[in-house]
């Protein structure tokens, strides 16, 4: 009986072992930093909001530098401590519309950082701010709103990084997302 267990166990073992030969399979991932230098941050971030704006029915920003160099300032403090979040502008007057995004350092073009806020355009729905949204909630589509909010004609914006990330802020006046204004 042992013999016979044993020369199943031998006629079985060929069926397992695989009839074609395994193929390796190796993952590249392209660690070439994306393009990176002012100008371009400018033509890339002007192009992707003046885009947006006249897809919505929005006039076109212009850049300010003053803008821009506040979004530096704010870009590297949340390089330096790591933390994500928005500025609480204490004291600020006038207050700053804000867009951020933050992602693994070099791995994202311009055009990359600003796609995300964009896209929160699926759950807009025209209404009475805060009542913009399909999901019920305002900030689902707040960067997207910030972007095509007609009232806001400026923008500036910068990049930032760490060891490991990049923090992209642009800056907005006048300031969107105010309450109980109707967006079409």
């Amino acid at each position: 009986m042992i013999r016979t267990a044993l020369i199943a166990l031998l006629v079985l073992v060929p069926t397992l072992a695989p009839s074609q030969p395994q193929q390796r399979v190796d993952y590249w991932y392209d660690t070439t930093p994306a393009p990176r230098s002012a100008s371009l941050m400018r033509d890339v971030v002007m192009k992707a909001h003046n885009d947006t704006r006249a897809a919505y029915g929005s006039a076109p920003l212009v850049w300010n530098d003053e803008l821009a160099a506040s979004a530096l300032v704010y870009a590297k403090k949340l390089a330096a401590s790591r933390v994500f979040d928005h500025d609480p502008q204490s004291g600020a007057y006038p207050r700053e519309g804000e867009n951020l995004f933050m992602g693994t350092k070099g791995a994202f073009s311009f055009a990359e950082m600003m796609q995300p806020l964009i896209e929160e355009k699926k759950d807009f729905k025209p209404g009475r701010f805060p009542e913009v949204s399909r999901t019920g909630d305002w900030s689902d589509v707040g960067h997207y709103t910030q972007i095509v909010w007609p009232s806001t004609k400026e923008v500036g914006c910068a990049v930032a990084s760490n060891a490991q990330d990049d923090y992209f802020v642009c800056r907005y006046l006048p300031a969107g997302n105010v309450i109980s204004v109707a967006m079409r």
